[in-house]
């Protein structure tokens, strides 16, 4: 048996519910169980993955909008996720056209910062955006005061990939976007120019990144709950990140009630699980950037909860801070019961 195949064999109990994001974070688990890991690259249109194995041997290369994505893209070309998840997952992977589209916007595998504008037009013209999940995937949609589409998304890897890839798609919006965040500053833009390397590692459904710049380790193996708050929180003890951007995040870090009691998934995979509910029984989630993420269920007596870099976490912070009784099951007649 290859080490792919061996890879491919342990991961046949993979969840559905968990969406694009957490499955692609339980298999770079297994592949680091395995003796492998995940190294990632940023480039004008995105990322670039790849998967090597045990004899530290190249097995699959990706590319796509930020690092996670990339990572998955490198896993279905390794062939380590097994069917009938390999071929759905195919689908979440960012086109050509829309890495095209997203890289003359602002590239270099950064997405909050031109999704944080997206959400801030639509909400200028008296609008609202929604996010659902969409088979394994996730879809974003933006709405105008009188309910026209703004924007939409196709299926795609995450929310806020999501928002950036819809924005795009609206030439207009995505010009605006571009003339704003020209001339700022991106970090992912100056990892590339300065030949960074991300490591990415996994055990007990922690994550543990490094950034290595030629033979000098800038951050070695930082702890964290996903990829990208695991990126992030490396990129800050390398000294990458402003010191108020960093400062920021250490305090919802320190806040987040998962920090404090961990249950062996990442946060992606959780909030996979609460968006996929939500969906389920015909729920829409509202999100908006204030400085925050907020994912929100309108209504008398709002339910919200926050997140910093990720959508998928400010669902899991809603689960932890709110009623989850309130949260997940419809009120009698809304929609058909369901066994959690």
């Amino acid at each position: 048996m290859s080490w792919v195949e061996d890879v491919q064999a342990e991961l046949q109990s993979l969840s559905r519910r968990e969406g694009a994001c957490g499955i692609c974070h339980d298999v770079l688990e297994m592949i680091c169980k395995k003796g492998g890991k995940a190294v990632t690259y940023e480039r004008p249109d995105g990322v670039i993955a790849k998967i090597y194995d045990d004899k530290g041997e190249v097995v699959g290369e990706g590319k796509d909008i930020v690092s996670a994505s990339a990572i998955l893209s490198a896993e279905l070309d390794a062939g380590v996720i097994p069917e009938p998840f390999a071929s759905e997952l195919s689908a979440v992977v960012t086109s050509e056209e829309d890495l095209r589209r997203t890289g003359e916007i602002y590239g270099y595998g950064r997405v909050i910062t031109p999704a944080s504008i997206a959400l801030e037009e639509a909400k200028k013209i008296g609008g609202r955006t929604v996010i659902r999940r969409e088979g394994i995937g996730v879809v974003a949609q933006a709405f105008d005061a009188q309910g026209n589409t703004f924007f939409k998304s196709p299926v795609c890897y995450c929310p806020v990939c999501a928002v950036v890839i819809g924005a795009s798609r609206n030439e207009e919006l995505a010009e605006k976007i571009k003339e704003r965040l020209a001339g700022k500053r991106n970090t992912g833009k100056i990892k590339c120019e300065q030949g960074v390397e991300n490591i990415y590692e996994m055990e007990d459904g922690k994550v543990f990144v490094s950034i290595k710049r030629g033979n000098e380790m800038l951050a070695e193996r930082v702890l964290a709950c996903c990829m990208v708050y695991g990126m992030v929180k490396a990129e800050v003890v390398a000294g990458f990140s402003p010191k108020e951007s960093a400062q920021q995040f250490k305090a919802y870090c320190n806040i987040c009630p998962l920090k404090h009691c961990w249950v062996g998934k990442s946060v992606g995979s959780l909030g996979n699980i609460v968006l996929n509910r939500l969906s389920e029984i015909n729920v829409e989630v509202e999100v908006s950037i204030d400085g925050l993420i907020r994912a929100r269920i309108p209504g008398n007596g709002v339910i919200e909860g926050r997140g910093t870099l990720c959508t998928l976490s400010a669902l899991t912070n809603m689960l932890l801070r709110e009623d989850a009784v309130k949260i997940l099951r419809p009120k009698r007649g809304s929609a058909p019961e369901h066994e959690l």
